[in-house]
This record gives structure tokens, C-alpha cells and sequence, in this order.
């Protein structure tokens, strides 16, 4: 008899004024691509959003999505993905999310950027020495902020070793 496969585990951070398409678009190809039959069951994929607190996140569109757990051991998730939002909307995370995705990096888990993602991951220092994925539309807040960083906006993502970056929108699906 086959063992089953162990489902793949993701863990979502969502940024304060986060962006409502690129997290939609990401969940939802999971929740495609982890069922059988159209049933929305977590069966080869799961996933959770998540916070230090029950507060609901504050989407760039002014829609809100509640947290489903605390901050899960980074061991056991195979990723985590922040979903970035409004450059310029204040705060992107607080300090206990920054020392989340800080032990999870140092735990040598496997990051993933969405949209303006890419901008928290380096703002923490993660992405150093790494190739990153930006939206064109976001090409010279990047340069503005990182100038000794070279972003890649003329692709979907890019994988360099434990990180993952992505341009957002449309384009995480």
C-alpha cells in the first residue's frame, strides 16, 4: 500500500494594507491544486494566515481577513509567504512579525515575497546578496530604497536558493 503524501504546509504573513489580488490569486491555485473534486479540502495542500493576534488585516481595498493561527514553528511549514501591500500606508508588519520571519530565517526556511513582499523581506535584511523579483510598477521605489540592490522586473518571480519573490498580482497564479 502507498503512504500518502504529506501535504505541502504554508504559512501566510499579510503585510498591513496588503494586496487582496496577489493573496487571493496565491490561495486560491493552492486551494485548486490541493483538492480532489472541487470541495475546497486541504488534502495535498494546506495553508493558514497568520498572526500574533485574532485582528483581522486590513487589505489595500479596505477588505479585512481574519488570522486562522499564531505563528506556526517555521519547522513545520515548507513555506512562508508575505503578501506586501501599500508602500506607503505606514508600518508593513510589527516588530513580533519581524522577529518571526527574522527566526524563520535563521531557521533556513524557504521565504517567499509576493508583491511588495519582496520590499519587507529586504527591509529585514533577507534578501541580501540575492536576485529579487519587483513589479515594474514598483522598479524605482526599489532602486530609491536598496540602490545597492539589481531587482529583476521583466520576470513572473525568481527563485534564488531559500527565497522567492514574485511581482504579484496576476502573476502569482
Amino acid at each position: 500500500m502507498l503512504k500518502a503524501p504529506t501535504p505541502l504546509r504554508v504559512g501566510f504573513i499579510l503585510a498591513n494594507n496588503f494586496t487582496l489580488t496577489a493573496f487571493a490569486n496565491f490561495v486560491d491555485v493552492l486551494r485548486l491544486a490541493g483538492d480532489e473534486g472541487d470541495k475546497s479540502r486541504q488534502i495535498r495542500c494546506s495553508w493558514q494566515i497568520m498572526s500574533h493576534s485574532e485582528d483581522a488585516i486590513r487589505s489595500s481595498c479596505g477588505a479585512y481577513v481574519r488570522p486562522t493561527s499564531g505563528f506556526t514553528d517555521p519547522a513545520n511549514l515548507d513555506y512562508i509567504v508575505v503578501v506586501g501591500g501599500l508602500l506607503h500606508g505606514g508600518p508593513q508588519l510589527d516588530s513580533k512579525t519581524e522577529e518571526y520571519l527574522l527566526t524563520a530565517a535563521r531557521a533556513n526556511s524557504k521565504l517567499v515575497g509576493l508583491c511588495t513582499g519582496s520590499f519587507v523581506l529586504c527591509r529585514l535584511g533577507l534578501l541580501e546578496g540575492r536576485k529579487c523579483c519587483i513589479s515594474w510598477y514598483h522598479y524605482r521605489d526599489f532602486i530609491e530604497e536598496f540602490g545597492d540592490l539589481v531587482p529583476i522586473a521583466d520576470r513572473l518571480f525568481v527563485v534564488d536558493g531559500n527565497r522567492i519573490t514574485c511581482s504579484g498580482g496576476t502573476g502569482v497564479s
